[in-house]
């Protein structure tokens, strides 16, 4: 059973593809998630402003969004929110360097937040510079916790709560 679609978006960042055929590619995965009522799972590096424009068109559609691996600033978290998205926060808000990130996910309600790995990526601290892993998961929610001034139980009751919601409701 396919219960989402992705993960897609754009990634200007590398430029390993033209701009368009992204948009493209990005455009027929929302529209294949809006056939098949699933969410879409949106990468977007150094493409705000692309990526807002394109989904900013679907916006009557009831279309669910999930950024994974949010990074991108609190303003644009912000606009994406009027479309009903979630933000999937990696072991990137346990970086030290990462307080505009950790303040963005302070801001982001709670019933729109999730947790992943990104494994084998992003190991959270104290894990990093090791492989990431499933167990990893945990240095993650202990963070999100704290950003959001709770403990770990809450955080991730509430985020089993929204994949739950998310892809299953």
């Amino acid at each position: 059973k396919i219960i989402g679609i992705g993960e897609t978006g754009l990634d200007f960042y590398y430029n390993n593809s033209k701009k368009n055929d992204q948009i493209k590619s990005f455009e027929n995965h929302i529209e294949a998630s809006l056939d098949l009522n699933v969410p879409i799972i949106v990468h977007s590096r150094e493409a705000e402003n692309e990526t807002y424009n394109i989904l900013k068109k679907y916006e009557k559609e009831n279309l669910k969004i999930l950024m994974h691996c949010y990074t991108g600033s609190s303003k644009f978290a912000e606009k994406l929110l009027k479309f009903n998205t979630y933000f999937s926060a990696s072991g990137i808000i346990t970086f030290k360097n990462s307080l505009d990130l950790q303040s963005t996910f302070k801001n982001i309600p709670l019933e729109k937040l999730l947790v992943e790995t990104d494994s084998p990526f992003l190991s959270p601290v104290p894990m990093r510079g090791k492989k990431n892993e499933p167990s990893f998961i945990k240095y993650t929610l202990e963070k999100l916790a704290f950003i959001k001034e709770t403990n770990v139980d809450v955080i991730d009751k509430i985020t089993t709560n929204n994949f739950n919601t998310l892809f299953f409701n």
